[in-house]
């Protein structure tokens, strides 16, 4: 999966995660840990290839193409602040 507007390191990977792991009520997501955060939405991220249905239709909302693509790059939309994962297109 080529990977685009990937950075090596990240401002939010260089934020210490400031859970207390010996206790559940402050740890993320109860606590607000931007690390963890950031981490989930990485995480989240596709790192190999898939398939998506792009069906085409009429206007009766009938199909008339059945169609499955595969995605083999896609675009990361970053936060300016952390340079965290806001999202991604293909």
């Amino acid at each position: 999966m080529k990977i685009n507007n990937s950075l090596k390191v990240a401002r939010w990977e260089l934020t210490k995660c400031i859970c207390n792991h010996d206790d559940v009520e402050k740890c993320y997501p109860l606590s607000e840990c931007i690390h963890c955060k950031c981490e989930e939405a990485w995480n989240s991220v596709p790192k190999k290839y898939f398939e998506y249905n792009n069906d085409k239709y009429d206007k009766d909302g009938k199909v008339t193409t059945k169609q499955t693509r595969i995605v083999k790059e896609i675009t990361l939309v970053r936060g300016s602040k952390y340079q965290d994962i806001i999202g991604w297109t293909f």
